[in-house]
């Protein structure tokens, strides 16, 4: 097996390496289809395992039903709407939440398809069907695909968009997919901010590999009128319904100009420095050990781009412009979220950093090739049984710690659902859910307008019964708006209706309705 195509056998040959490499070359169409039933079917056990909606999904899935539905719209100002716009389609044809769960396994699965097709178009079958199958068991993309998280749209986005510029501009193989690219791009940024960080892929892979001769390129030019003429309309509606093109950038702005210099800028040097490895040191524990080390040899494969990069510029190795191009998706994308960690109020999470594991399961492929053709020199049993071995492992091991991460936090937000339910069927018709800051969840499931506050300001919290009279107010221990026992200190006010509890046992409250007794 070789990086970037797979040898046929001679058929006068009849040992194992070659038989093994006739069958990827000739049944990897089925392969193919085995790991993505594989992942489809992986996907379906996990679709309705989360008991409840948490707070990121309830607000892009409120802005859905505000779209489709007419809902009030509760969102946060900066929130990107353009794939909420597009489900919002789905509520007003009719769907449920179980049929906008299995349009998340769908597109969790074109996500592994994806992951192949630029494998296999860079670096061979062999190369394109492992980075597919072990995106497939990734326990981070296995756990959010199990949610509504929009870092698995982005995902997909990402690959497409790169195998569509890739085909389309760098092979020219036809500037409809340059154009198909560009345009889902303009879209994207709309949907999700960090789809941005494509144009700044893109534009230092050019940099690089034709230095300024790109801009005499019309059918690049071409691809970014399109991508304006896709910005424009949801720049206009955001001017107008929000006060700004793009709100999100307003608040990050704001973010890091406000908040950052007392909370991350007063830290100690060293601090800060060590936060922009967060994100690198956790890839033992992402990809598990296995895995590990064939993603740490794997990346061996760049040391030629490195020595070579003289022969890049003259265009005289194909193999190095490739090599760039997956260096520069994955290797930007972590500098970018390593920064942005160190830098600002975010906290870590994996599932930001979603848009470089096909890049990761990439590389970990051709790692898994490398140690086979290594192997193979001495024994071509052993090498096979190692590879074997070593991939089953590793699969093993992300599926496994998946199926404990989903489990255990599948009742998480139950008791809000078990509330919202609750409160639909018992508040007036037009009579808003009165609660703490963090309502959309409530919102999502009463359907109805919310009215946020901080218990701990209790003149608010008198402001707010005076104004609205409501006949019920929520306690919610999910969120630190809530964080005040004066419900409890004011029995005379506050009569306890009914209770959601986060343990079986029913000894955690984690809702509690109040009946708002008025004198």
């Amino acid at each position: 097996m070789e990086e970037g195509s797979v040898k046929e056998s001679n058929p006068k040959e009849n040992n194992l390496v070659n038989k093994i490499e006739e069958f990827i070359v000739q049944k990897h169409r089925i392969i193919l289809i085995a790991i993505l039933a594989f992942a489809f079917i992986l996907r379906l056990k996990y679709m309705t395992v989360n008991a409840a909606l948490w707070w990121d999904e309830a607000d892009y899935l409120t802005l859905a039903k505000h779209y489709g539905l007419g809902l009030p719209e509760m969102a946060a100002p900066w929130r990107a709407r353009a794939l909420s716009m597009l489900l919002g389609i789905f509520y007003w044809l009719g769907a449920n939440e179980l049929i906008m769960r299995f349009v998340w396994v769908l597109l969790s699965v074109s996500g592994v398809l994806f992951t192949y097709i630029i494998g296999k178009r860079l670096y061979g079958k062999a190369v394109g069907l492992l980075s597919a199958l072990f995106l497939s068991v990734y326990f981070e993309y296995l756990f959010w695909s199990a949610r509504f998280s929009l870092d698995v749209f982005v995902l997909v986005v990402y690959t497409a968009i790169m195998f569509l510029f890739w085909k389309g501009y760098v092979k020219q193989e036809g500037n409809k997919y340059l154009y198909i690219a560009a345009g889902l791009f303009g879209f994207g940024i709309f949907a999700y901010e960090s789809i941005a960080f494509i144009f700044i892929i893109i534009l230092l892979f050019l940099i690089l590999t034709e230095r300024l001769n790109f801009l005499k390129k019309k059918q690049l030019w071409y691809a970014l009128l399109i991508a304006l003429l896709v910005i424009l309309p949801f720049a206009a509606y955001n001017q107008a319904r929000l006060g700004h093109p793009y709100p999100r950038f307003e608040q990050q702005v704001a973010l890091f100009t406000e908040e950052a210099p007392q909370n991350e800028l007063s830290r100690p040097v060293k601090e800060i420095v060590l936060d922009i490895f967060t994100y690198a040191k956790s890839f033992p524990y992402l990809l598990k050990w296995p895995l590990f080390i064939a993603f740490a040899i794997g990346l061996s494969m760049f040391v030629n781009l490195f020595l070579g990069f003289d022969l890049l510029f003259k265009g005289k190795n194909p193999g190095l412009k490739r090599d760039l191009f997956i260096f520069l998706w994955g290797g930007i994308v972590l500098l970018l979220f390593s920064l942005i960690q160190a830098f600002s109020a975010w906290i870590y999470e994996p599932r930001f950093i979603f848009p470089m594991m096909p890049v990761v399961f990439i590389i970990t492929a051709c790692g898994i090739v490398r140690i086979f053709n290594f192997i193979k020199k001495y024994n071509q049993l052993i090498a096979v049984i190692a590879v074997i071995a070593l991939v089953s492992i590793g699969i093993f091991a992300q599926m496994t710690f998946a199926d404990k991460l989903i489990k255990s936090k599948s009742d998480s937000f139950r008791p809000q659902k078990e509330a919202g339910m609750w409160l639909k069927q018992n508040l007036q018709k037009d009579e808003p859910v009165i609660g703490c800051f963090m309502f959309l969840p409530f919102v999502y499931y009463t359907e109805r307008k919310a009215i946020g506050f901080t218990w701990q300001n209790e003149t608010q919290v008198e402001e707010i019964l005076q104004a609205h009279r409501p006949q019920f107010i929520v306690w919610d221990w999910h969120d630190p708006g809530c964080a005040s026992d004066y419900p409890l200190q004011r029995k005379d006010k506050f009569l306890p209706m009914q209770a959601f509890f986060i343990d079986k046992e029913k000894t955690q409250p984690a809702v509690v309705i109040f009946q708002v007794i008025y004198k």
